[in-house]
């Protein structure tokens, strides 16, 4: 086994395609395959525990929204009473998580509050959950309410910083949601002030004309015949120092970088942080994106069944290319 271990989750299904799929490889190996519900994001503790979000947005389903994989089954979690639909106020348990993310010992849970069916995100369904992992306890809520929150949002994916601020500080990229609106969103978690930045801006939008390849097929972003995933910023991802933070676009080749001082500092006009931002180069199609301790970053390339590598002297190189690896967009890296 590689001194690497990139877990990660190929989203969606096997279609029919124009060129053959490249043959499975022998690195990658299948860490738990759901029968029912589709995952979003994935975590793994040092110990070795595996936890992952399964959101509604797709199918309003029943099961739990989010689960530890305990001797390879889905296990609600923290409890079914917090994951599981009824008859509670949506702001007490967690509607339709997609982000997730682990600082200390303490599992963060980004809740986009959107489910299939129903109509925009109703009051009290968005939200912000802190899980001490030990004792099971919801430890924090920060709710996102109107008119800070818009329907044509969707929080995607969120990364804690615990350098900045009295209890740290949330970055959440919000890619949008059957129209263009995307941000990048900052909170304070001892607070709960927020601030959202660079709504709609070339930075965290999709590229005009974009093309790429998905399931073995070439498409081209257009908001009016959606024929591929759509949305702005997606991946998003912090230095191994806590002082960078990287994000990236599905439908846009270049990523971008902050330094998380200014990020985090909301005295800066938006003005200071749009000169802020740096550009990183351009990367492969996908929104998944993982780090490892030396700074490699890893991202999803799903117009190609695989993963790359880009280390911190700006070298490519492959990670693995399998057929399995439709849509790796949930990525997490784990030490050994």
């Amino acid at each position: 086994m590689m001194d690497r271990y990139a877990l990660l989750l190929a989203l969606g299904f096997v279609a029919s395609s124009s060129f053959a799929a490249p043959a499975p490889d022998e690195s990658v190996q299948v860490a738990v395959a759901l029968q029912k519900d589709e995952a979003s994001g994935v975590v793994v503790t040092d110990s070795g525990r595996m936890f992952l979000t399964l959101p509604r947005v797709g199918v309003n389903h029943n099961d739990p929204s989010v689960v530890e994989i305990v001797k390879g089954k889905p296990v609600a979690f923290p409890d079914a009473a917090h994951t599981v639909p009824s008859s509670q106020p949506l702001a007490d348990w967690i509607v339709s998580p997609l982000g997730l993310t682990l600082a200390g010992q303490t599992l963060w849970v980004l809740d986009e509050g959107k489910r299939a069916g129903i109509e925009g995100i109703p009051a009290g369904a968005a939200k912000l959950v802190g899980i001490d992992i030990a004792s099971r306890k919801i430890i924090k809520t920060i709710a996102f309410a109107k008119p800070f929150l818009r329907d044509t949002e969707q929080l995607n994916d969120l990364r804690v910083d615990p350098t900045h601020g009295e209890q740290g500080t949330v970055y959440i990229s919000n890619n949008g949601f059957s129209k263009q609106d995307s941000s990048l969103i900052v909170v304070d978690i001892a607070s709960g002030k927020m601030r959202e930045l660079f709504r709609n801006q070339p930075e965290v939008s999709p590229a005009p004309g974009y093309m790429t390849w998905v399931e073995g097929q070439p498409h081209a972003y257009s908001l009016d015949k959606p024929s591929m995933p759509q949305g702005g910023v997606n991946g998003i991802e912090l230095s191994p120092d806590n002082r960078t933070l990287y994000w990236t676009t599905p439908t846009n080749p270049n990523y971008y970088s902050l330094p998380t001082q200014t990020l985090s500092d909301f005295n800066q006009t938006d003005t200071q942080l749009h000169d802020a931002i740096h550009f990183e180069g351009q990367t492969a199609s996908n929104g998944g994106i993982a780090i490892d301790e030396k700074g490699t970053l890893f991202f999803g390339d799903a117009s190609r069944y695989a993963i790359v590598q880009k280390n911190a002297q700006g070298q490519f190189a492959k990670v693995a290319q399998d057929s399995r690896l439709i849509w790796p967009d949930g990525l997490y890296y784990r030490k050994g």
